[in-house]
């Protein structure tokens, strides 16, 4: 089978949201399709570079409509079953739950139990209710649950099969969209829109459906009472996410690696990150994100971009 390497300029690896639509994008192909598939980043432009049976960009877009079609009307993951994340009956989030039912939840969704669980709640860290706690990677704000966060993205790809490609090669905003705050320029203020309107969230739906597909590769688990996750570390009382690009094409086992690498750690608040071990990863850069907060919301905040120090 002939490997093809596609670069595809909308999946900036130093922005928060277009990293993790590569490593979505990544998953899917790798153990959706089930194509032999590897993952580098431009040390020039910093945008993700496919390394596929597909050559160009709409062959790869193509591949992405078709694991959509294919999900189930009453489904909202391709690999996780029909009832997960469960929907909510009750206005509670269903896999929000104390420690003590957690096992109950693992048994109660077996396939997802093995790929989708681990990556969004753990019984291993609590929250500030003294819920099991959920990734970093989602932000609910009033009425969102886990579901929606896979839900809406879902929805939006399924109802214009063309974002998808817009994710790859050139990304447009849709005006109501959240983008499941993974990306701070959803927000927008009177002076961003054309007709002077208050802010209204404009989000990057192929782009944020990608990203979604990226969690299996971003592990949650805890020391009893804080969460740990892939990506992130915490810089005194806060929580940064830190990530790489490289050079060489590295393959989904590759990237898990990776990503739980200790060359990532920061050592300082700065945070300050060692890049002595980087030559011999292949790493490049490393970028930064935070989630910050919106004035007059109850929510932990959208990820915006964080300057990392490199030593």
């Amino acid at each position: 089978m002939t490997t093809f390497s596609t670069e595809l300029p909308a999946l900036d690896g130093r922005d928060p949201l277009g990293f993790l639509a590569a490593l979505g994008l990544l998953r899917v192909c790798a153990d959706i399709c089930r194509v032999p598939t590897a993952l580098s980043f431009s040390d020039t432009a910093a945008c993700a570079i496919l390394h596929s049976p597909y050559e160009t960009a709409e062959e790869v877009a193509d591949a992405l409509r078709g694991v959509v079609a294919s999900i189930p009307d009453s489904a909202v993951l391709p690999d996780g079953g029909a009832g997960f994340p469960p929907p909510s009956g009750s206005g509670k989030d269903p896999l929000r739950r104390s420690r003590e039912d957690f096992h109950q939840l693992m048994a109660s969704h077996p396939e997802a139990a093995e790929t989708w669980l681990p990556s969004l709640v753990t019984d291993l860290a609590l929250d500030k209710q003294g819920r099991c706690a959920i990734t970093p990677f989602t932000a609910p704000s009033g009425q969102q649950k886990l579901r929606t966060f896979f839900e809406k993205p879902l929805e939006a790809v399924r109802n214009e099969p063309q974002r998808l490609l817009e994710a790859l090669v050139g990304w447009r905003r849709v005006e109501g969209f959240t983008g499941e705050y993974l990306d701070h320029r959803v927000l927008r203020s009177n002076s961003d829109d054309t007709e002077g309107r208050p802010g209204r969230e404009s989000g990057v739906p192929g782009a944020t459906w990608l990203a979604t597909m990226a969690l299996p590769l971003l592990r949650i688990t805890g020391d009893g009472h804080r969460l740990r996750a892939t990506l992130w570390h915490r810089t005194g009382s806060a929580s940064v996410m830190l990530w790489p690009l490289w050079r060489p094409a590295l393959d989904l086992p590759s990237v898990r690696c990776l990503l739980d690498h200790r060359a990532l750690a920061p050592r300082d608040r700065t945070p300050t990150v060692d890049s002595a071990m980087w030559p011999t990863l292949g790493v490049f850069n490393v970028y930064g994100a935070e989630r910050q907060r919106i004035p007059g919301r109850n929510f932990d905040g959208v990820l915006a971009p964080l300057p990392v120090t490199v030593t």
